[in-house]
């Protein structure tokens, strides 16, 4: 029993509900064992190895779950193209950044039940404004919060595989100087 926590333990450690703390973990490929316990009166529940544990304390602890409050910001995501309501009008599109692209065209849909995604490239929240310039510089037409008329959206595409073939990968980090104030303690980056 050593080996492993139980859900409902971290789930308490965490304080949050374990239905959320059980998808959290699934988010993160790791697989749950079924243990019986005292905890669980004899029933098989879940739970992870102790090592798995460790490694989901640390991602908490790293999005600012666990430690001193900070902000919590995600930087890597998608930069995405849709069409909000292909069969009223193709050339209609909708550009931006989304941490996940499935949540965002759920989003879209609740007003926009035919919203469709046309194309989506990896890309960090910081160049959300730079993408969009680029892409909608000619033929387009603004209609209102990142809502554009095109002309041609496959040109638009074109542009868009050209830009981000230039860039790095969103996940790339730039090393820290060891003489940078962005140093923590253990060299961790702010």
């Amino acid at each position: 029993m050593d080996d492993f926590v139980m859900l409902s333990a971290l789930a308490k450690e965490f304080q949050i509900d374990k239905s959320n703390l059980r998808k959290y973990i699934l988010k993160m490929g790791i697989t749950f064992h079924k243990i019986r316990s005292r905890e669980s009166k004899g029933q098989p529940a879940l739970a992870v190895s102790v090592d798995d544990a460790n490694l989901i304390r640390a991602k908490r602890d790293a999005e600012g779950f666990m430690s001193t409050p900070r902000p919590v910001v995600t930087n890597a995501g998608v930069f995405y193209i849709m069409q909000l309501i292909p069969e009223l009008d193709a050339t209609r599109i909708k550009l931006g950044f989304a941490e996940s692209i499935q949540d965002r065209l759920a989003q879209h849909q609740t007003s926009a039940p035919t919203a469709k995604l046309v194309k989506a490239w990896a890309c960090k929240r910081s160049w959300e404004g730079t993408v969009i310039d680029c892409l909608v510089s000619s033929g387009c037409r603004l209609l209102t919060n990142e809502v554009y008329e095109c002309d041609d959206i496959e040109e638009i595409i074109a542009r868009g595989n050209k830009l981000f073939a230039l860039l790095p990968s969103p996940d790339n980090q730039i090393e820290l100087s060891v003489h940078s104030p962005y140093q923590r303690i253990l060299g961790k980056p702010i």
